[in-house]
């Protein structure tokens, strides 16, 4: 940045640190953040399901709080249902890690589930990937 003047050294910083806290999810920029589910407690799932409650929870922290469920992906193949749920952006400022609630939202599906497995879509390639959220790789539901 040698030969710049300071208002041009300025701008140069702002936006790299701009695009690096945007590619990093840090939320200031309204990106939806992360979410995980799990098919709601007393809710019976079969070949027969096209409909059911999942209890999504925000992944990062945000004082306890879930925010919004955002209509979720769903991705239907002959082998698997895979949803990936997305949240509104955290809070701006501090939050503590308290764990999230849960917010019910119900999944209609396009036909019965059959014999495909059930998958937490935010299980690969997110941030969620690698976490206790994401035991048995994702699967929420498969054929006993």
């Amino acid at each position: 940045m040698v030969g710049l003047s300071p208002a041009v050294r300025s701008w140069l910083t702002l936006s790299a640190a701009t695009c690096l806290m945007a590619t990093t999810g840090c939320g200031l920029f309204g990106r939806d953040a992360t979410a995980t589910w799990q098919v709601a407690s007393g809710q019976t799932v079969s070949a027969g399901t096209t409909s059911f409650v999942a209890d999504v929870r925000r992944l990062g922290c945000n004082s306890g709080e879930t925010g919004s469920v955002r209509d979720p992906r769903i991705e239907e193949s002959d082998e698997a249902v895979v949803i990936t749920f997305k949240v509104s952006p955290e809070q701006p400022g501090g939050a503590n890690c308290v764990g999230n609630d849960a917010v019910a939202y119900t999944v209609q599906l396009s036909a019965p589930l059959g014999d495909r497995s059930l998958v937490d879509g935010a299980c690969e390639g997110t941030d969620a990937e690698g976490t206790s959220s994401c035991d048995l790789d994702g699967v929420r539901w498969a054929v006993p």
